[in-house]
């Protein structure tokens, strides 16, 4: 079991974060090549307070990320991880016809730890999991590698979409939003249909308030007052307004969905195995089966790269938030003290007595 938290009666009661607790963490800053005097000032011989620039708790977030030092170590971290990249890049080039996996495995690891181990934030523990977490990830591709060569089936969508259609995906996104914010307006439309009852008719949809206010249009026709004509016309706009929206946003997501077959394929459920088969080709699939070697191993290269790339960033973010929660819990328990509360009561009494005397109300 972890100690119990260290807990000051005195610094709850009054307020100030008591040095003796800070020293405990002044280790965990120190790996960011931090100081105290980021985050903290004096407040007497015992007791510490955060900065005035720090006004709530979202700024201790704020001022970590943000800082030089924190982004300097974050920097010395990719610049290690691009010298080991170097290094192995070219051994992973060398896969083809040379079953020295397991070799390349115990070597890779290793050149990875020395590189990492004297930047302190990490420990041989959590560099190790950054290299398996990569390697558990690929080594069914390094492995394709080793006895077929660099296979274009390696590559997945993503990485050809990202590398040569990003016009495509910028107008799919630009789409999507149209969608989304259409369909907002539908929804807003349906809000003013107040008299639905959602367990009987169930969700809204356009074809079902459609529906709805043309019947309820039927039956208003019947009473044929005023009172009904006037509804009949409101309805009748809100009928219109609705089928428009409807269509509008129909057109938009056929568009979309013509777009995105148009460069993924089209594939479909097999009913009988309920797995699915791809039976029209996309542009995605044509530019994969025109790729050279030279381009397939590239595009790998780099994939293989972002990955290791990728799980670095993870480990790091988890220290990074794990500093922050540290200096928040202190902000939590030592901030706000029944002192502070108190004068902050007293001096709204005082200010809505100045007001009652102003009314006349006392003397």
């Amino acid at each position: 079991s972890p100690e119990p938290e260290m807990e000051d009666v005195h610094a709850h009661l009054v307020g100030g974060i008591p040095k003796i607790e800070v020293e405990l963490y002044k280790g965990i800053l120190q790996k960011f090549n931090l100081g105290m005097e980021m985050l903290f000032k004096e407040k007497d011989e015992k007791y510490l307070k955060f900065n005035d620039e720090i006004e709530e708790k979202s700024k201790i977030k704020e001022i970590i990320e943000n800082s030089e030092e924190v982004r300097n170590t974050i920097s010395n971290y990719t610049e290690r991880l691009n010298e080991w990249w170097t290094e192995v890049k070219s051994e992973i080039e060398g896969f083809y016809g040379n079953n020295n996996l397991w070799n390349f495995r115990k070597s890779a690891i290793k050149r990875l730890k020395e590189k990492f181990e004297s930047l302190d934030l990490l420990d041989e523990f959590k560099i190790a999991g950054i290299f398996v977490n990569w390697w558990e990830e690929l080594k069914y591709d390094f492995k394709t590698i080793v006895s077929a060569g660099w296979s274009k089936n390696l590559i997945d969508d993503e990485s050809i979409e990202d590398k040569f259609f990003s016009k495509e995906l910028e107008d799919i996104e630009g789409l999507e939003s149209k969608a989304a914010e259409v369909e907002g307006e539908l929804n807003e439309l349906f809000e003013e249909v107040e008299e639905w009852d959602e367990e009987e008719q169930g969700n809204k949809t356009a074809n079902k308030v459609i529906s709805y206010l043309r019947d309820t249009i039927k039956d208003l026709e019947i009473v044929n007052n005023e009172s009904a004509r006037k509804e009949i016309i409101n309805m009748k706009q809100l009928m219109d307004k609705a089928d428009k929206k409807y269509k509008e946003v129909s057109k938009v997501k056929k568009i979309l969905k013509n777009m995105k077959e148009e460069l993924e394929g089209i594939t479909k459920k097999v009913q009988k195995t309920k797995e699915e088969i791809k039976i029209k080709k996309g542009k995605v699939d044509f530019k994969r089966d025109s790729l050279t070697e030279e381009e397939t191993k590239k595009l790998l290269l780099e994939k293989f790269y972002e990955l290791i790339s990728k799980q670095l960033e993870k480990y790091l973010n988890g220290e990074k938030r794990e500093l922050i929660k540290i200096f928040e819990n202190l902000w939590d328990k030592y901030t706000v003290s029944p002192k502070s509360l108190n004068a902050e009561r007293d001096e709204k009494v005082k200010k809505m007595d100045e007001f009652l005397k102003g009314l006349g109300y006392y003397e």
